[in-house]
């Protein structure tokens, strides 16, 4: 991997967090400012609330699978994560392990950096390119 893809995979990835954080962002300010109001009401806000928080990590991880084989940010970059052994796509079973990593993206970004691979690529036996 060059550091083209490495720059694009560290972009890619920004991009990704933050779209998929954009519907958990406003909600939380509609929250908060409904909070500031207390009503019968609020419980709804409050199990919504509880639901984007919950959804959230959970899209996160499988969104090389909702958005067909790549994420918002790959597809803006022209990404792609294939099989190092095939060349062929990653299957979901590859795609969601890779992802299940996130949680740790604090070191994962340091090991990509470091090493040119994520640890979820490594385990999981994937590359990401440019096509």
């Amino acid at each position: 991997m060059n550091n083209n893809v490495r720059f694009r995979r560290i972009i890619a990835w920004i991009v990704d967090w933050v779209l998929l954080g954009i519907p958990y962002l406003v909600y939380t300010a509609i929250f908060m400012d409904v909070f500031n109001r207390p009503s019968i009401h609020n419980i709804g806000y409050i199990l919504i609330f509880m639901l984007l928080v919950f959804l959230y990590p959970i899209t996160f991880v499988f969104r090389d699978v909702i958005f067909h084989d790549r994420s918002v940010g790959k597809r803006i970059f022209g990404l792609y994560v294939i099989d190092k052994n095939t060349y062929q796509p990653a299957s979901v079973k590859q795609r969601i392990i890779r992802n299940l990593l996130f949680f740790i993206y604090p070191v994962d970004g340091i090991v990509l950096i470091a090493t040119k691979e994520s640890i979820g690529d490594k385990i999981v036996n994937t590359v990401v390119i440019k096509k």
